[in-house]
């Protein structure tokens, strides 16, 4: 080659690399933060910036784990301990490789994930196992800091004897006030994650305790919206749900994501018997414009957690947070299985003043301080609101804190009145009968949610009738005739009008009844098989299989069918074939 062609080739290289570092270097649109590549794993610039200021970093660590999908709503259990297992391994492979440089803190059982304390050294063993995908600084969290009942129709709902009562919610937070009169019938149970630089569980200041006992006073507040039982103040939103307390943050309402990670992955493990349908984060970390599950191994473990939860039955709230900004909601109210709640009035209160912001402040009025996004779900009351106060009585607090209990305590009445919703079904339905609000802000408009019209929506929700059936010997299972009747099941064979409906080629129905609507029988037909039934059809019925050999289809199986299949003995008619053996 040429002398002038490999030059010319030398300043086309230079410019594709000038190139490639200026992009590089630019901020990212998304505001994502920065990451060192180590092959496939993703680390944090974070993390080497604090090893190289301290010996040690506190770090979360993502693995990659093969693990069933978790199931829809109701059919966690049967993947919960595949799941657990799966987790387990690979834990247990990057702990074995790991030098004592490595310390764990937290081995979660439903999230692909470990954290713990890093030496530099320790970060370079970890960087060369093939399972992490992802590893980030332990980031902190801290806490997102009457009348407010009556103008979402709370009362209203008391009316129709909806107190959330059956239900509970577990509080993730600075714990709570087990001596405070308002919440001390409320406690079903309480576990403690206070695992930072100085562990401060009660009673005796480590990194886990059974003790949740509040020394902050933000939890209890947060307690009382959602539960108070009204002995010395006004009741909360859920007067008589129960409260699991679970403390992940200290005295100083400081903590760590690893801690929060942790409060969720005990409340999913122990469901058996907390028995929790909701959980409530009135905390806050990280801003993102965006839902923010990918973005580093906080978020990544974050989003696993929150994904085990709804998948065990558990919704999920949590606050924006309270740094007035526009466009940005924190972690963990960035993540997509996680309600994020934000902040209005509910009050003409006329002028009020919030740090850098102010408002003329109006009824439905997003607070200046409240953050939104569109990963934003909802609104509620988060101003001037009072609760129980740390050591006995009331006291008035605002923030985006305040806010999400209201939300998390609608959730705990909605389901009282209709137990089998679902996560995304309560999701729903209090984003689709909240009152519409438009932030001045920014202009998108966000549902604030209204307790009357989403509890009577609850109430109204008709649970549909589903089941599989099986046919005997017969891998195709499609158009078996499904009929509903309200008469009880009888024993003999009777003409039905038109099905409502024929299952699939696997054999599944879904019927959807008229709202009020029973039945006293379902039943089942396919030529060639005995007919099945099942009284009082309601919910999901599980497995029929229809035995083959009704030939003649009276309904039984008797010597006429025998006749008919021995005439066909030898032949191709398929209906003669009742084992399927051709």
């Amino acid at each position: 080659m040429k002398p002038i062609a490999r030059i010319f080739i030398l300043l086309i290289l230079i410019a594709i690399l000038s190139v490639g570092y200026y992009v590089s270097a630019l901020p990212g649109k998304l505001n994502r933060p920065v990451l060192a590549q180590q092959g496939d794993i993703r680390v944090d610039a974070e993390v080497e910036a604090a090893l190289y200021a301290n010996a040690t970093a506190r770090v979360v660590i993502v693995l990659r784990v093969q693990t069933p999908e978790v199931g829809p709503f109701g059919a966690f259990a049967q993947d919960k301990v595949a799941r657990a297992q799966s987790i387990a391994i690979a834990q247990n492979s990057l702990l074995n490789q790991a030098s004592d440089e490595f310390q764990v803190t937290h081995r979660y059982e439903n999230i692909s994930a470990l954290a713990g304390v890093t030496t530099a050294r320790g970060l370079e063993t970890l960087r060369q196992h093939p399972d992490v995908l992802a590893i980030s600084l332990d980031l902190p969290v801290q806490t997102a800091l009457a009348e407010s009942a009556a103008f979402i129709g709370a009362d209203q709902v008391w009316d129709l004897g909806y107190t959330g009562k059956g239900v509970n919610v577990a509080a993730l937070d600075t714990g709570v006030d087990s001596l405070h009169p308002d919440l001390a019938g409320a406690i079903i149970a309480q576990h403690c994650f206070n695992s930072g630089e100085q562990p401060a569980c009660p009673p005796n200041d480590s990194p886990e305790s059974d003790n949740a006992q509040d020394e902050n006073g933000h939890g209890t507040h947060v307690a009382g919206i959602i539960a108070g039982r009204g002995e010395s103040g006004a009741p909360g939103i859920a007067p008589e749900a129960g409260i699991v307390a679970v403390r992940v943050l200290n005295a100083s309402g400081g903590g760590s994501f690893s801690d929060v990670a942790a409060g969720i992955d005990w409340v999913v493990s122990n469901n058996d018997i907390l028995d929790v349908s909701v959980i409530n984060m009135s905390l806050n970390g990280a801003l993102y414009p965006h839902t923010c599950d990918e973005e580093n191994a906080i978020t990544l473990a974050l989003a696993d957690a929150a994904q085990a939860a709804k998948a065990a039955g558990i919704i999920l709230f949590a606050a924006s947070g309270n740094y007035g900004e526009a466009d940005k909601t924190g972690n963990p109210a960035c993540i997509s299985h996680v309600v994020s709640v934000g902040s209005v009035y509910d009050a003409d209160l006329g002028f009020m003043q919030w740090g850098d912001c102010s408002d003329d402040a109006a009824a439905d009025q997003v607070a200046c301080f409240s953050n939104s996004s569109p990963a934003l779900n909802l609104l509620a009351p988060g101003v001037g609101v009072i609760s129980a106060r740390l050591g006995g009585g009331q006291r008035s607090s605002s923030g985006t804190s305040m806010a999400s209990p209201h939300a998390a305590a609608l959730a705990a009445l909605m389901l009282q009145a209709k137990p089998t919703l679902s996560p995304d079904e309560v999701q729903t339905i209090l984003q689709e009968t909240g009152v519409p609000v438009s932030d001045q802000r920014n202009g998108r408009i966000t549902p604030r949610i209204d307790a009357l019209a989403a509890v009577l929506a609850a109430a109204s929700v008709v649970e549909p009738i589903s089941g599989q059936i099986l046919l005997q010997s017969r891998d195709v299972r499609s158009d078996t005739q499904i009929f509903l009747t309200e008469e009880e099941c009888i024993t003999t064979t009777t003409v039905l009008s038109s099905p409502v409906a024929l299952t699939n080629a696997n054999g599944y129905f879904e019927i959807v009844p008229s709202p009020g609507q029973s039945y006293g029988c379902l039943r089942a037909f396919h030529a060639g098989f005995l007919p099945g039934q099942k009284a009082n059809p309601s919910g999901d019925l599980g497995a029929l299989t229809l035995p083959g050999g009704d030939v003649i289809e009276d309904g039984v199986i008797n010597i006429f069918d025998l006749a008919l299949i021995a005439s066909h003995y030898g032949g191709s008619d398929p209906t003669a074939d009742i084992n399927a053996d051709g």
